[in-house]
């Protein structure tokens, strides 16, 4: 039977992590037209919980505002054309993986909507706005929320 060891608890084990990434249409552009990125990198051996688009100000580009979000493997595996221009993100809605709205990306599915994803080694999530015509408004907040067990318990095994 696996056990935890005298000092170990389920409740310690697990340290929940967040991190916000801010994505403004004065970034380093200062409004042209263009890509905007932003992206951090989650820890090996995490499981990454949530990955939530906040629409703080919605972006007024010239023809289109369209946002993803993904990995090194997909880069749109989260939200994939996302139009920020009140169409699939409206002002302060919130779309997470339980949230019907946006586009969900290959990582998520209507069937499951709740997605964990355990990542064995580091891997960066990025988020990128695609711009098309000038900007002077734009502000969306990308939260990633993960958990990284610190204690694992081990199974065993017996011959029947």
């Amino acid at each position: 039977m696996a056990k935890l060891e005298k000092y170990q608890s389920y409740k310690s084990s697990w340290h929940p992590n967040v991190v916000e990434m801010v994505m403004t249409f004065d970034d380093d552009g200062g409004g042209a037209a263009g890509v905007y990125t932003v992206s951090c990198v989650i820890p090996a051996g995490s499981y990454i919980q949530d990955v939530q688009v906040h629409a703080d100000t919605l972006w007024d580009s010239g023809t289109s505002a369209t946002l993803i979000v993904g990995d090194a493997d997909d880069d749109n595996g989260f939200y994939t054309g996302v139009n920020a221009k009140d169409t699939d993100l409206v002002a302060n809605e919130v779309l997470r993986f339980d949230h019907e709205g946006g586009k969900l990306g290959a990582y998520i599915t209507v069937d499951n909507g709740v997605m964990t994803q355990y990542s064995s080694s580091a891997r960066t999530i990025t988020a990128k706005m695609t711009t098309v015509g000038a900007t002077t408004a734009g502000v969306t907040r990308i939260v990633i929320i993960w958990a990284k067990p610190t204690d694992s318990v081990l199974s065993s095994y017996v011959a029947s």
